[in-house]
């Protein structure tokens, strides 16, 4: 038996994607109102009710919620509201002022009239240090309807490629006498999937500051606890520059246990393009190590022409500017652009696949063959490999 599931806010469907590799949820309804995350959705989930509605107007949240109850209601309710408004980096918006926060509270108003058994919600850490957060929780916990667990989990403390920290909201209905658990997978302080960056005799390099147990379980391509760059997309079809969109062969025979996984015994996939780059970008990165970024730039490779002092210095001075992955690490959290880190390897920006491999997803998802909008989606995706053990943990909840 499928538990049904409505998922809210659903983009390209990560968080989807995850719940049904359990084999035991299906996503019954897809809520949006990006047409371009929903075509990607609709694409990989063609059974599910793709609904493209404004859940911030409560004339569309009746209509939504009189058809799922008129079709028999679901089993559960997961989503994640846009987090921009939350988050650190705003770029000198308000945080206060932006109407998506208020979001939050609709995911917990259509949870109230539904009345599923249980729910998931996730958004960024920084939430949780709102007010609204704890109107968010009294809602939902009013009139002894849900019994409430929450916590930030990182989502490479499951496996995921990439680091990503996520604030979970898990909710089982009073009545069924069950408290949720959240899972924290290996638990490893986030501090510790960061860099550390040594030079020695005028050589810069960078290593991960893992420790061990953990930094065995990093660099063992058998074990799927811990994965790093180079065993997620090292098999991938080899691309040196600017590359159009086309369904590509792999390029080598899978060198980890999680490229074995994300085959999915498919011979080939699509999302390899590689987008234009400046010459004087290429020229920047070559000469940046693995793992490095702007900081390591001779200074005649900091001016905005490079050689010439009288261009001035260059305006990307923050530390993801000309970051490159390092392989024997987790990749740094994927954003919705194509330079928040260029390719260990070679001077280009990653290809989508690439980024779907980091972020979690399997090669049977299907990408396309557009950039600058696929590329969003993942940015702002859920891994589903965060999502499959949460799910997973509910599941043996509500047994």
């Amino acid at each position: 038996m499928n538990l049904k599931v409505i998922d809210l806010f659903c983009g390209m469907g990560g968080l989807s994607w995850g719940l049904n590799k359990t084999k035991m949820i299906k996503p019954s309804y897809a809520v949006d109102n990006h047409a371009p995350a929903l075509a990607l959705y609709q694409s990989n989930f063609p059974d599910t009710h793709i609904l493209n509605i404004d859940i911030s107007q409560n004339s569309q949240i009746r209509d939504l919620i009189e058809k799922i109850n008129f079709n028999g209601g679901v089993d559960i309710v997961v989503g994640g509201s846009p987090c921009r408004g939350f988050t650190q980096i705003r770029n000198g918006q308000n945080k206060d002022s932006d109407p998506n926060n208020k979001l939050t509270l609709k995911f917990a108003e259509i949870v109230r009239e539904l009345n599923p058994l249980a729910f998931i919600y996730e958004n960024v850490p920084h939430l949780e240090h709102y007010k609204l957060f704890q109107r968010f929780l009294s809602r939902l916990r009013g009139r002894n309807s849900y019994k409430i667990a929450y916590a930030v989990v990182e989502a490479a403390n499951f496996g995921n490629p990439s680091r990503r920290s996520r604030l979970l909201v898990v909710g089982i209905r009073s009545d069924l006498g069950r408290f949720p658990i959240i899972p924290r997978g290996l638990d490893i302080p986030y501090q510790q999937f960061w860099l550390r960056r040594c030079e020695q005799e005028g050589q810069i390099r960078y290593c991960s500051k893992l420790e061990e147990p953990w930094r065995s379980y990093l660099f063992d391509p058998d074990d799927c606890r811990l994965v790093n760059v180079e065993q997620a997309i090292s098999d991938l079809p080899i691309l040196e520059g600017q590359t159009a969109g086309a369904s590509r062969p792999y390029g080598n025979l899978p060198q980890s246990a999680y490229q074995h996984l994300c085959r999915q015994n498919i011979q080939e996939t699509d999302g390899h393009i590689v987008p234009r780059i400046r010459p004087e970008t290429r020229e920047r990165l070559k000469a940046i190590a693995p793992g490095g970024n702007w900081r390591d730039l001779p200074t005649p490779l900091t001016y905005r022409i490079p050689y010439e002092p009288a261009s001035g210095k260059l305006r990307r001075s923050h530390y993801s500017a000309y970051r490159r992955l390092l392989p024997e690490s987790h990749s740094p959290t994927v954003q919705g652009h194509s330079d928040f880190a260029y390719h260990y390897k070679y001077e280009r920006a990653l290809t989508p696949r690439e980024l779907a491999r980091l972020m979690g997803f399997t090669d049977d998802y299907q990408l396309g063959h557009e950039y600058d909008t696929v590329v969003k989606a993942i940015g702002n995706a859920v891994p589903p490999v965060l999502a499959t053990a949460i799910a997973t943990s509910l599941l043996e909840q509500l047994n």
